[in-house]
């Protein structure tokens, strides 16, 4: 009887070991690291639709995977999806709250949606946390400036135009001081904010 057990459980751990191996690989063998290294190394190449098909499917063998959220949001961001972008970098920040570049990625998503609101929370909460921030090593050319554009920006939009000013003189423009009890001086703040939207894209 003490044989027949030490035997099913020899059969039973060597199942869990079969198992375990295959949620590690998918069914070209690859495991979901290297589908995580493969979709940022895609995504560095600027292939955004071939990286999410990798994130997905690091994410399909594990919904633990965080690196593969933070991917996804990226790939479906460049990609023009902001509500798949959102929804990725949501879940991804519900583990690691205090990650910045799932923070800044939500405020470009948050931007495009017209959530003018929360991307203003989000703006503040990355340039609070790294007033340099940018999303390197994978393209450094999105950074801190991006964000304060969205935060001068979402501030006109929503009214406040002395917020949205003091952000383009800190970051921009020290010197540029509009009337803004004018309709002149308000004209004047956009205009500008229109120009540095050419000058960050």
């Amino acid at each position: 009887m003490k044989k027949r057990w030490i035997i099913w459980m020899v059969v039973l751990f060597s199942s869990l070991l079969l198992l375990y191996g295959c949620e590690e690989k998918n069914k070209g063998g690859i495991t979901r690291e290297e589908l995580i290294q493969q979709g940022w190394a895609k995504f560095d190449a600027g292939n955004y639709a071939d990286a999410s098909a990798d994130f997905n499917a690091a994410i399909g063998m594990s919904a633990d995977t965080n690196e593969a959220y933070l991917g996804l949001g990226w790939a479906e961001l460049k990609q023009g999806k902001a509500g798949l972008a959102e929804k990725a970098f949501v879940t991804y920040l519900a583990k690691l709250p205090d990650e910045n570049d799932a923070k800044a990625g939500l405020v470009i998503a948050y931007d495009a949606q017209d959530k003018f609101e929360n991307a203003i929370d989000q703006a503040n909460a990355v340039l609070s946390s790294n007033s340099t921030w940018s999303f390197s090593p994978h393209d450094s050319q999105i950074n801190y400036l991006d964000l304060a554009y969205v935060l001068a920006d979402n501030y006109s939009l929503t009214g406040n135009f002395s917020q949205s000013l003091a952000v383009v003189k800190q970051y921009f423009d020290p010197n540029f001081n509009p009337d803004l009890g004018t309709y002149e001086g308000r004209v004047e703040l956009a205009e500008k904010i229109y120009s540095l939207f050419k000058q960050v894209a």
